[in-house]
């Protein structure tokens, strides 16, 4: 064959290798009935939590020509580079601001149908570099990869799918490197997936280290050939992390606010299942894994069970090799297993469910293995395919017979079963018929596309309600109009809200935030006031009148009719109503320094019962008065539930303690209600109640639970309000980063600020920078003289300058050096 038409058909393998996939994910979604095809999404778990939200975030940035330091959309406004760089810094996402605001959803949707192209793509181009060859079964294992278990559970994570597919582009790069020095197309693709999404480089990076050894004793070279391997891989390593410092090292500077900055190395070796549970987590339409159940989602072809085995038996591919490659994936499947090792791959941090999320990277081995058996199938001897059959029947029965977990199905089983013989038959038939066999290995090609296209549409692809989704978001907006002539600064509580990220998703400084990047102060703050805080998150589940003047909430959405006692009716659009809170405080307020010592002492010093915690608060401020009069517990009935009656009108509120499970219900005058899940020891409101109002709760049918019933005192909330807000903060001006204002102080004190305390904030008191303070652990408090002030407050990322420079230095030493070695 000429080279022109070895040009083109090897173009065409690539090009089918990104096509079909693309083709096959399209296909689905018409199935799904997604949107523009249905009314509905492919808004999977964080998808329409997190990544939605924070791109429309990120859209508005683009088109108000806002900064993307920080942002104050973000819970109670926070770094924004943090959430860029974790969840938005594929350079693909800039294409967003062509893209009309209702359409967000679409874009991401398909740029991730895109991202699953690439992978197969770049993964034929790795076969095809590797392996020297233009063979068409290319296109079949590019399938595998790109249709694999990890992206058919995973795939909705648009971010960690640029590293998905950049990772054959990086272990190419790296084996050029070994073998040849050639060092540009390694530094560049693992630069390009640090900066797109340094946390699943982690894993790429301890990969790396572990491939690297691979090659470097498997590949003959010298011992002067080994010590210029390790030099260049050390420096190009290097290099590439250097270059992607300009986004790296300013991310890095706010993870250190979030609780992944502390580390608690395991102290004691667990295992969670055993090798034969792992293996069965190869067959065909396995559930996928996306909760705290470790299992890793490996799936990547039903002829693993028999190309494994073919692999390590065949005489022609070196024994170093092989051994090398088995022992990596025997370490790799014990990483899944193990509870320190699981730790360390995912950068000494337990992940909070999406587990085994390194194992993209055991797939690409196992694929590169059994292409190679594949690939050589012509050089093996006819008893090994045998000895390969029968080790893989008898797998696959002993996984039958001893697995017994809820994703190893009879369907699963069989599945795996049929689509085994098919790929032994189809490799048998080529053998014997292999001269004239093109017929041959497109039936392999498409057996391939068949299981992989299978297995996607049973285990990928979840739709949900695309219309619900948009539709709160445009109520929100519309209300949000009703508030536009309303000056100073100021924050809304949603009481309906679909996410913790409703304030990024429909663009409104919000009290709540759910993100990787949370500043763990906040969440401790929020948790020691009987709201919701966490590793992840903190929001206002458990949100009393008092906490939310505290963190300057003005504006309540609910979906609801809400107690006019507390809440003054502004606007309805939709299902969505709009309240002004009766009871606020302006973002920032002077107490004298004893009184500000006394609220942090009681706010820090939290008991067990945060309504407790607020009394005492409130009975600092004001003449020892309770905010919430106690009136009666909970009485506990045959069936587990809790019963009460309101001998008095008022606003009421339930302090709850234990675990209700999935389903509290309310039950009164023949009606219920369900809160759903329900935080363990939390605040719950139940609104305004009259005279003989009788009602119960009851918790889930095997779940024990007490309660105990307060009314708000409406005159000591005011007071207290009062007080706190006699020398109020008046802002001026603010945007995202920047807040200025003036406060008159008649008695010496500190302004407390509803805030968070990051270490970016430059603090002006009229021109001059000041020191500031933490208030309770978690808020900004500054000591402030008598008389008129100014306050201006700026906000910079610490480590931009320095990653910027470093990024300068290292792109620098790389363009030497390849122009240097381009030259040679």
């Amino acid at each position: 064959m000429d080279r022109s038409k070895w040009r083109k058909r090897l173009t065409n393998i690539y090009f089918l290798s990104f096509l079909i996939p693309v083709v096959v994910m399209l296909g689905i979604i018409v199935g799904r009935g997604i949107y523009p095809f249905g009314n509905n999404s492919f808004m999977h778990c964080d998808m329409y939590h997190q990544y939605v939200p924070f791109l429309s975030e990120f859209w508005r940035k683009l088109h108000d020509g806002e900064n993307l330091i920080f942002s104050w959309n973000t819970g109670l406004g926070s770094d924004f580079t943090a959430v860029y760089g974790y969840y938005l810094a594929s350079p693909l996402n800039w294409l967003c601001y062509f893209f009309p605001e209702n359409l967000l959803i679409e874009f991401m949707t398909y740029q991730i149908v895109l991202k699953i192209g690439l992978c197969g793509l770049s993964f034929s181009w790795y076969l095809s570099k590797h392996f020297r060859t233009k063979h068409p079964i290319i296109i079949g294992f590019a399938m595998m990869y790109a249709l694999s278990g990890f992206v058919a559970a995973y795939s909705w994570n648009h971010m960690w799918m640029d590293s998905i597919w950049l990772a054959p582009l990086i272990l190419l790069g790296l084996e050029e490197l070994v073998r040849e020095g050639r060092c540009r197309l390694y530094c560049i693709a693992l630069t390009a997936s640090i900066f797109t999404n340094y946390y699943m480089s982690i894993m790429i990076c301890i990969f790396l280290v572990l491939y690297f050894f691979l090659q470097l004793f498997t590949q003959g070279l010298s011992l002067r050939g080994k010590g210029r391997a390790v030099r260049q891989f050390a420096v190009y390593s290097l290099l590439a992390g250097g270059m992607a410092a300009g986004l790296l090292v300013p991310v890095i500077s706010s993870m250190h606010m979030t609780e992944f900055r502390d580390v608690s190395f395991p102290r004691q070796l667990k295992f969670y299942f055993n090798a034969l549970e792992m293996i069965a987590r190869q067959s065909v339409a396995i559930p996928p894994e996306i909760g705290l159940d470790h299992w890793p989602n490996i799936y990547c072809g039903a002829f693993v069970f028999f190309l494994v085995p073919l692999y390590l038996l065949h005489g022609r591919i070196p024994l170093k090799q092989r051994i090398g490659k088995l022992l990596l994936a025997a370490f790799l499947l014990l990483s899944f297993s193990t509870n320190i090792l699981n730790f360390i791959w995912h950068g000494f941090n337990y992940p909070d469910s999406l587990p085994a999320r390194q194992s993209y990277l055991y797939i690409f081995l196992i694929l590169t293995m059994c292409f190679e058996a594949v690939y050589r199938i012509e050089q093996i001897k006819v008893r090994y395919l045998l000895i390969a059959s029968v080790i893989a029947c008898g797998v696959l029965a002993a996984c039958g017979i001893l697995v017994t977990t809820d994703g190893f199905t009879v369907d699963a089983a069989a599945f795996t079963w049929a689509f085994l013989a098919a790929a032994v038959l189809c490799l048998c038939w080529y053998l014997r018929v292999h001269k004239g066999g093109k017929w041959i290995v497109a039936a392999g090609v498409l057996l391939l596309i068949g299981e992989s296209t299978l297995n996607m549409y049973e285990t990928g692809v979840n739709a949900v309600q695309r219309g619900y989704y948009t539709e709160k978001k445009e109520n929100y907006q519309a209300l949000l109009e009703e508030t536009a002539s309303q000056t100073g600064f100021f924050r809304y509580e949603s009481f309906c809200s679909m996410t913790k990220n409703d304030g990024t998703l429909a663009g409104y400084p919000s009290v709540s935030l759910f993100s990787s990047t949370t500043n763990s102060h906040i969440a401790e703050y929020y948790d020691d006031l009987g709201m919701a805080g966490s590793k992840v998150s903190y929001y206002t589940s458990g949100i009393t009148p008092l906490t939310g003047a505290l963190l300057g909430v003005r504006y309540t959405f609910s979906e609801e009719e809400l107690d006019d006692r507390l809440y003054r009716f502004v606007a309805q659009n939709g299902k969505m109503y709009l309240y002004e809170d009766r009871y606020t405080l302006p973002v920032g307020f002077v107490t004298d320094k004893e009184l500000a010592k006394d609220m942090e002492e009681e706010i820090k010093g939290a008991g067990a019962n945060p309504i407790k915690t607020q009394n005492n608060l409130a009975a600092s401020l004001y003449d020892g008065a309770d905010l919430f009069e106690f009136l009666t517990q909970g009485e506990t009935k045959e069936d587990g539930s809790l019963f009460f009656q309101v001998e008095e009108p008022g606003h009421y509120y339930i302090y709850m303690s234990g675990d209700p499970g999935d389903s509290l219900v309310l039950e009164e005058n023949g009606e219920t209600k369900d809160y759903g899940s329900v935080e363990k020891d939390s605040i719950i409101d139940i609104g305004s109640r009259e005279v003989g109002s009788r009602f119960t709760f009851t918790p889930q049918k095997d779940r024990t639970v007490r309660m105990w019933l307060y009314r708000i005192n409406e005159t000591v909330l005011a007071g207290v309000v009062d007080i706190l807000g006699e020398q109020p903060l008046r802002v001026t001006d603010f945007q995202d980063g920047y807040l200025l204002g003036d406060v008159t102080v008649e008695k010496a004190g500190h302004l407390i600020l509803a805030i968070p305390y990051e270490p970016g904030w430059s603090i002006y008191v009229d021109g001059s920078e000041i020191s500031y303070e933490q208030h309770a652990g978690a808020m900004i408090s500054l000591p402030l003289a008598v008389g008129e002030h100014e306050i201006e407050m700026r906000y910079e990322r610490s480590g931009f300058a320095e990653g910027i420079m470093l990024s300068l230095i290292s792109l620098v030493i790389f363009a030497q050096l390849a122009y240097r070695q381009r030259k040679n």
